[in-house]
């Protein structure tokens, strides 16, 4: 069979790491995993609720607003379901791997 590698493909290993919020030492604890997960889902669910509750002020005080004063919120109502519902499933998530976590843990304690 021929060879599919053209004479611009090299094997050389690409340089791209998996990025990780904890380095040195540390990387091998046995919960450094799951401490980058919820460090991530903690700030995306927060910037979730951040954006929706801004916007939902912003139509509130529009409510108030004089005619053509009016600011248009961040996202429309549509939006802030769906990042609502994101941090719903995002929180969901991190809820099962933490259960996950534990009952490995009560396992190995109960050995």
């Amino acid at each position: 069979m021929p060879s599919t590698c053209t004479s611009d493909q090299k094997k050389i290993p690409p340089t791209h790491q998996d990025f990780h919020w904890i380095h040195g030492p540390a990387r091998d604890d046995a919960l450094a995993d799951f401490v980058e997960l919820t460090h991530d889902i903690a700030a995306g669910v927060s910037s979730c609720l951040h954006i929706i509750y801004a916007s939902d002020l912003l139509r509130e005080t529009n409510l108030d607003a004089e005619d053509g004063e009016e600011i248009a919120p961040s996202i429309g109502r549509t939006d802030a379901a769906n990042l609502f519902r994101l941090s719903l499933a995002a929180t969901t998530l991190l809820y099962r791997a933490s259960e996950e976590r534990i009952a490995g843990m009560n396992t190995v304690s109960e050995k």
